[in-house]
């Protein structure tokens, strides 16, 4: 067998470690047949020397590498790649995501939710996040399709990943995010409208008069004017950029909340904020206590989430909340569903929950 580790090569961009990038490697070796079923992989030793990583680091790599389908350990012989007659697995589910919602909608809890669903019922699951704005990252998601053979779950795919999807002849579906482009796949939407109908007559009760939902521009959030026009209350939209160039992504979107209210004069604040993302509502909330600004004394606060929140304000957040391991449930149910054989049922929606907090009293 040839020495495929003299092929590795991995250059630190500050998002993918050593362990995951020498994962992808030997995950693209085996599905091309480079590496073939029945060849003993590397040992933890070889992989050492060839890439300087730790024993413990290589452990993980052969570790992920079984559990998701690829290699196993046999007696006598180490560890073998399988081919795909030998991989007891019934299939490979790959559930994909955006950069952007690590850390929105609770990804850890439901993806393990889902997980466990999907592996209990003998199926190979693996996860993969991906930037809109980064063609490498685009590829890899289509190597990644590659291997994702029998069903890849897309959150808030954009257009871009849509016509990927499209194009791999791969089974899947999307959830949350705008309708996709076609109806040619199923679509687990987003559904708040219970939710908005309460925070609405939550506002009318409280004699709300004016809320201002903020978002960020280009951004297609969830909109609650419809409901709280209809209750007599006057609703805004404030607009912001959110394009911070040498800031991460998350302390991106951060500061691009306290600069838009750290200079908005305080006569321009309506009585509720509603923010459609937790991140920029943080930095805001930083710039309030600044300047002296109290929540919700001299102006009310509404979020989707209160997630990140905690460490910067102890105050629970009246908030549109998903629960984790329902909307997991849902999302594996359906995938089951999708890969049995017959006919797919209709999709379910998941609908976020309205929890009162401090921020917004009676």
């Amino acid at each position: 067998m040839r020495n495929i580790l003299q092929d590795f090569r991995f250059v630190p961009d500050g998002t993918t470690t050593l362990v995951d990038a020498l994962c992808n490697f030997l995950k693209e070796e085996i599905t091309f047949n480079r590496l073939k079923g029945g060849e003993k992989l590397p040992t933890i030793n070889e992989m050492c020397k060839a890439t300087g990583m730790t024993f413990a680091q290589a452990r993980r790599v052969t570790e992920c590498l079984a559990r998701e389908g690829y290699v196993a350990s046999r007696p006598h012989s180490g560890t073998v790649v399988l081919s795909r007659g030998d991989n007891v697995l019934r299939g490979r589910v790959l559930f994909i995501m955006p950069n952007e919602d690590v850390g929105r909608y609770h990804p850890s809890q439901l993806i393990d939710i889902v997980g466990r669903k999907m592996t209990a019922a003998g199926y190979s699951f693996s996860c993969a996040s991906f930037s809109n704005d980064a063609h490498d990252k685009l590829a890899f998601l289509k190597s990644e399709l590659l291997r994702a053979t029998d069903l890849v779950i897309a959150v808030r795919a954009s257009p871009q990943v849509q016509k990927i999807l499209a194009g791999s002849g791969v089974k899947h579906f999307f959830v949350y995010g705008d309708k996709p482009e076609s109806d040619d796949h199923p679509w687990i939407r987003f559904s708040p409208e219970d939710a908005i109908s309460q925070f609405a007559d939550h506002c009318r009760r409280a004699g709300v008069k004016y809320v201002a939902q903020v978002r960020f521009e280009g951004g297609e959030p969830l909109d609650a004017q419809p409901a709280l026009a209809e209750r007599g209350i006057n609703c805004s939209w404030i607009t912001f950029s959110r394009n911070k160039k040498g800031w991460g992504l998350f302390d991106g979107i951060v500061h691009c909340g306290y600069e838009a209210f750290a200079s908005m004069p305080r006569s321009n604040f309506p009585e509720l904020l509603l923010f459609w993302n937790s991140f920029f509502m943080q930095g805001a909330i930083m710039a309030f206590l600044a300047r002296g600004i109290n929540v919700p004394e001299d102006v009310r606060i509404v979020t989707l989430s209160n997630v990140g929140i905690g460490p910067v304000y102890i105050k629970p957040f009246t908030r549109f909340e998903i629960d984790p391991v329902g909307a997991g449930e849902k999302i594996a149910d359906f995938a089951l569903a999708v890969l049995a054989k017959g006919r797919v049922p209709s999709p379910p929606q998941i609908a976020p929950q309205y929890v009162f907090g401090a921020t917004f009293p009676f």
